[in-house]
């Protein structure tokens, strides 16, 4: 297949091109080369191109900044993937469109999860606009595949993981670590083979993808620190001790149910794939960490 990779350089992008690229075509062009909130750029690319499939992983994921709600932030995250769509639909490509486990409100009591027919009730700008963008996409494009996530985490760009190692390194003797807030953190190596493979199995529609359990921040982080036999004191902190602009659902357990009625379901535990990432990138993330 031809697939057309849009952020490459991101987190799971990145991801997304190593693993396809052994089996696929797989074009990475830049936000500058495509400006998905361009129209007649989007349109002149896939005719270009002739893409079997398009993976949208192109977005503004800073979730504090999109309280802002500037103009620019919604075309990127809601325009760009209309434009997307459309543009899909009329060359007849696939389209995988990436969303968020922040669609919900998180209310439900634990450990009940969120399946994929829950309807979707965002307490932030970031969340709206992923619900918005879902919208663009299943009204616009007939073959498409939705994949709502959440809790990410790999060795490019910033997240979870490489920020405790990075205070850890730093010397900091105690870290307040979040631990009444609940989801499964997310390797982006393993998403992309699930993505891959629902590719590659012709799936449609809305589909939940992350790692099987769920844990607190804080039991996240504890087991980063064991992993690695990082020296740094944990403290159990309180969402409502967080002064952040963007409100944040406390249930963020997604229950990957399409994927299992589907037999596609290739997500492994939480904990088992964070200690294959640890295993894998751990002295590389230290170093980092240390700048050397």
């Amino acid at each position: 297949m031809k697939i057309l990779l849009l952020g490459s350089s991101g987190m799971l992008g990145s991801d997304c091109k190593l693993v396809l690229e052994k089996n696929h075509e797989v074009l990475t062009p830049s936000s500058k080369e495509v400006d998905i909130i361009r129209w007649d750029t989007v349109i002149e690319t896939l005719d270009q191109v002739s893409a079997d499939v398009v993976i949208n992983c192109a977005a503004f994921t800073d979730v504090d900044a999109c309280q802002a709600d500037e103009p620019w932030m919604r075309k990127v995250n809601v325009e760009g993937p209309r434009n997307l769509a459309q543009g899909c639909a009329r060359f007849h490509a696939k389209f995988v469109h990436i969303s968020s486990d922040y669609v919900f409100a998180g209310k439900k009591a634990m450990p009940q999860p969120y399946f994929e027919d829950d309807p979707p009730r965002p307490l932030s700008v970031y969340g709206k606009y992923k619900v918005e963008s879902e919208v663009a996409v299943r009204d616009n494009s007939p073959n498409y595949i939705i994949v709502r996530t959440g809790w990410l985490y790999g060795l490019t760009g910033k997240n979870f993981v490489k920020s405790i190692i990075s205070q850890a390194v730093q010397k900091r003797k105690k870290l307040e670590v979040v631990s009444d807030q609940y989801g499964s953190p997310t390797w982006t190596y393993r998403l992309a083979l699930q993505i891959k493979k629902l590719i590659e199995n012709d799936g449609r529609g809305t589909y939940h993808a992350t790692s099987e359990g769920f844990c607190t921040p804080y039991e996240w982080a504890g087991a980063i620190v064991e992993k690695l036999d990082l020296k740094v004191k944990l403290e159990p902190s309180s969402m409502k001790n967080l002064q952040r602009a963007a409100p944040r659902p406390v249930n963020c357990v997604l229950e990957n149910r399409n994927l299992k009625e589907q037999g596609l379901n290739i997500m492994r535990a939480w904990r088992e794939d964070l200690d294959l990432f640890l295993e894998k990138y751990g002295s590389e993330l230290i170093r980092e960490a240390k700048g050397k």
